[in-house]
């Protein structure tokens, strides 16, 4: 008779290990596809360098700093819709720097995805595909108002009353808040603050 041998009893741990390290495997591959799709990107650009979007990221953060505090007496607003709106003007003020016009649309695209990855890291039951959309549409929607509360006093002049005031508002109806006279005018000068200063930090970018 041939000596037939048991079968050998499956090692559960080394099959887990080895479930684990595939997994490990093909996310660092993910991320590393990522990591030279956006060093391929960027290096295309002849304007800026790869430091300069952790500067626009960090921009946002600057904005979010004078902007969230006209939100405190309401916690019902939407903080995704005010990040976004922060996120919107960084993108404004890129739009109307003096950087090479064919690049700026690659400038904007690049900085609006690594802003959607890492809003999507802290808050993973996000869609990056819908924010991605979502955003594009919110600051191309505030551009005009970004501007014109940016430079109010040539705006006035063109026939646009109150940019600022008129920003202000429109920031509030999309986060569901309504404010008396004088904390919408507060808030104007506030909004039309932060934009003033993003504009200016993406110039000496």
């Amino acid at each position: 008779m041939w000596p037939f041998s048991k079968p050998k009893k499956p090692d559960l741990q080394a099959e887990a290990r080895n479930a684990v390290n595939e997994l490990r495997s093909e996310f660092l591959d993910d991320v590393l596809a990522k990591g030279m799709s956006l060093n391929d990107r960027v290096n295309r650009l002849q304007s800026v360098k790869l430091e300069s979007f952790d500067e626009l990221l960090g921009l946002v953060d600057d904005t979010a700093d004078r902007v969230f505090p006209l939100f405190d007496a309401f916690p019902a607003a939407s903080a995704l819709e005010i990040h976004g709106f922060c996120a919107s003007t960084v993108a404004a003020a890129v739009h109307v720097s003096e950087l090479p016009d064919d690049e700026k649309p690659t400038v904007i695209d690049i900085y609006l995805d690594l802003w959607i990855d890492n809003t999507v890291q802290h808050a993973p039951g996000l869609d990056g595909n819908i924010l991605k959309g979502s955003l594009d549409r919110m600051w191309r929607g505030f551009l005009p108002g970004i501007m014109r509360a940016a430079a109010d006093e040539e705006a006035i002049k063109m026939g646009f009353p109150n940019p600022p005031l008129v920003l202000s508002q429109e920031l509030d109806r999309l986060v569901g808040v309504q404010r008396s006279e004088d904390e919408q005018a507060i808030a104007a000068q506030t909004l039309k603050s932060a934009v003033v200063h993003a504009m200016m930090t993406v110039r000496i970018l």
